[in-house]
């Protein structure tokens, strides 16, 4: 609107004029309401020069109209919200600043209720299982600390052990190398059944399949201690583990963690995954 018309240019007809173009079954209650307010103060007395009677129609406007909108946006825009990848902490400051937006509480269950439903589904079972969160805090503090965990254990399955363990070159570079001794672990070696293209190799070069010396062969080995690793055609690694001593449970995962390695990156992510994400594994 012009406000230099001759109509316009006195507050309270610049009003007036303004809420006739309103129009609608879900404003006119509110066009009604503002124009009775308009009415009603210059009955009272106050002047139709007024400036602040157009100042209060603008407001109230802006905030019931402009102010819904971006609501009503942010109401939409939460429900389609879902956690990307990894980056679990940006997430939880986007729907915390959409749920405000959208005038929702954050403790509230319904709140609650999307939140988990936008989260990955194993983070939000160990988050119950374990936790039991019932607040907003109580929440992104469990999903931060399992998200974390599940983090970390990822980059040890690969080989990217940031605090001071084997790189994922290293890894390589030892899985690569066929020394028996490439992955020895204290006094437990962890090494994979002999393929056929291997013990062709070793009878020919005389070697025992229990110590890899020469002199003897398996069933008359001096290391009677050992136990065989027997032949397998199988592309799944299968596990012995050579020790004077009992084997504790650590050289056994370790063991078995050293089978990882052989596998592709898909496979070692998926291990992450399902190990991470069902703690109690054994039992699920």
């Amino acid at each position: 609107m012009n406000p230099h018309v001759e109509q316009l240019a006195i507050p309270y007809q610049r009003s007036m004029t303004f809420l006739s173009y309103i129009r609608g079954p879900l404003v006119n209650d509110w066009v009604e309401e503002q124009a009775q307010w308009l009415i009603d103060q210059t009955t009272g007395g106050v002047p139709h020069a007024e400036e602040n009677l157009w100042r209060t129609i603008e407001t109230r406007f802006r905030q019931a109209y402009t102010d819904t909108a971006e609501k009503q946006k942010a109401q939409h825009n939460i429900r389609d919200l879902k956690m990307k990848g990894d980056d679990l902490d940006s997430f939880i400051a986007q729907f915390a600043t959409t749920a405000k937006k959208a005038g929702y509480d954050l403790d509230g269950e319904a709140t609650l209720d999307v939140f988990q439903r936008a989260l990955p589904f194993k983070l939000v079972a160990n988050c119950v299982k374990f936790d039991h969160p019932v607040t907003w805090n109580d929440w992104t503090a469990s999903a931060q600390k399992h998200q974390q965990e599940y983090i970390f254990f990822k980059e040890r399955v690969r080989g990217n052990d940031r605090r001071g363990g084997a790189t994922k070159p290293q890894w390589r570079n030892a899985l690569n190398n066929r020394n028996p001794n490439a992955m020895d672990i204290g006094r437990t070696r962890a090494r994979a059944t002999f393929t056929d293209k291997e013990k062709r190799q070793r009878v020919q070069s005389g070697l025992c399949f229990r110590c890899n010396q020469k002199g003897h062969i398996a069933r008359f080995c001096p290391n009677q201690g050992a136990r065989v690793a027997e032949a397998s055609t199988s592309n799944t690694p299968v596990i012995t583990v050579q020790t004077q001593g009992p084997v504790s449970a650590a050289q056994k995962a370790q063991a078995l963690i050293a089978t990882l390695h052989a596998e592709s990156e898909e496979v070692r992510d998926c291990f992450a995954e399902e190990l991470f994400r069902k703690k109690d594994f054994l039992n699920a």
